[in-house]
């Protein structure tokens, strides 16, 4: 067994690195047929009507926002969440306020939203792979509405960047998809935008092409390289997927099942070995398990002693409002935030980690409390 085991891993079959080959070939580097072909898959996985595929998540996020013609305003997000969910909202005029997490779900807790007037984004992430409560944010929103004058009605972004969706499950206005190198559907970068929306599916389509009304591959269909285009709106910006990328997101969505299956084995296995521990707190469920993250007693030294022993973890989320320049959106208590980054640590969970891998990490973790008992 080599060291160190990495937290996290892609891989990649050899039917994909095969389609590589031929992409490359093909002379479609950039936008092509495949990123066609794997927007509509993607979107029959998750029961959309429309599916744009982008170069990142984050992308993604922004593209929601200019989509639906936002600009100032407040947007309103988890602290405990990846740092473009803020980014977003200060590239579109908007101030980021921050919400506090349920301790068990790691997701928004609906009551803390601090919603007002100005409120028209609200960014819900499904955490770890765990659905948000979009349909009980809803209902916070409509509280909020019954004393007031003029309703609100923001946009709700749902960031799927943990999870996959069975039809029926989308609950955002629209849905934002990662597929970063260390997602459960890895590919090397890239991001994915539902909706059933058409007007929308349409602006966003063209956003990704800095408001371009045709990308260079659909001018040069038919036989014929039209060189002309009009540029028709002014906020797009450089997002689409390439037909590298596409490929490997349909190589990874054919084996999509199979990658998810791994991982909810190590998440049941971890939890079997762990279970009753008065050290450790089972995760809640996760049927993408992106992260195996349990709550542990002495944290800090655990997470020190696996790493001198070769073993990789992490600590998924730092809260944002602990960074230096997001500690001015901090205007509000968090204390469930708080209380669950300093107790959380991530174990590796990815395709590539072997059983004998996985034992050795139990080990070393059954290994320090015994020397720390």
């Amino acid at each position: 067994m080599d060291l160190p085991i990495k937290l996290l891993r892609p891989t990649y079959d050899d039917q994909t690195k095969q389609d590589l080959l031929e992409v490359m070939d093909s002379g479609w580097a950039s936008f092509g047929p495949k990123v066609t072909e794997f927007e509509e898959a993607f979107a029959k996985r998750v029961g959309a009507k429309y599916a744009v595929a982008t170069n990142s998540a984050t992308s993604a996020l922004d593209l929601a926002i200019k989509a639906h013609d936002i600009t100032g305003g407040e947007l309103i997000t988890p602290s405990f969440t990846f740092t473009s969910c803020a980014h977003v909202g200060e590239w579109n005029g908007m101030t980021v306020k921050f919400a506090d997490i349920d301790p068990d779900t790691f997701c928004i807790d609906e009551p803390t939203l601090p919603l007002s007037k100005d409120t028209k984004v609200i960014i819900a992430v499904d955490c770890h792979g765990r659905l948000a409560d979009i349909e009980g944010i809803r209902r916070e929103i409509d509280q909020f509405n019954y004393d007031q004058e003029e309703n609100i009605d923001p946009l709700i972004i749902e960031d799927a960047s943990h999870a996959i969706h069975d039809p029926g499950e989308q609950k955002g206005d629209v849905v934002v998809y990662s597929f970063q190198a260390v997602k459960f559907m890895p590919i090397f970068d890239g991001g994915m935008i539902t909706t059933n929306d058409e007007e929308i599916y349409k602006k966003i389509r063209k956003l990704t092409w800095l408001g371009i009304e045709q990308n260079t591959y659909e001018r040069a269909s038919g036989g014929k390289y039209a060189w002309d285009y009009d540029v028709q709106v002014g906020n797009g910006i450089k997002a689409y997927m390439t037909n590298f990328q596409a490929v490997i997101g349909l190589g990874q969505l054919r084996r999509l099942d199979a990658l998810l299956e791994k991982r909810q084995q190590i998440q049941a296995r971890y939890n079997e070995a762990f279970e009753g521990q008065p050290w450790f707190k089972e995760p809640w469920y996760s049927r993408t398990c992106q992260y195996y993250t349990p709550k542990w007693k002495r944290r800090d030294e655990l997470n020190a002693f696996l790493g001198e022993s070769g073993i990789h973890t992490g600590m998924h989320f730092k809260p944002l409002h602990t960074f230096t320049y997001w500690k001015k959106n901090h205007t509000s208590p968090l204390p469930n935030t708080d209380q669950v980054f300093s107790e959380i640590l991530s174990l590796p969970v990815h395709d590539a980690l072997t059983e004998e891998e996985q034992r050795y990490v139990i080990d070393k973790v059954f290994e320090f409390y015994a020397q720390t008992a």
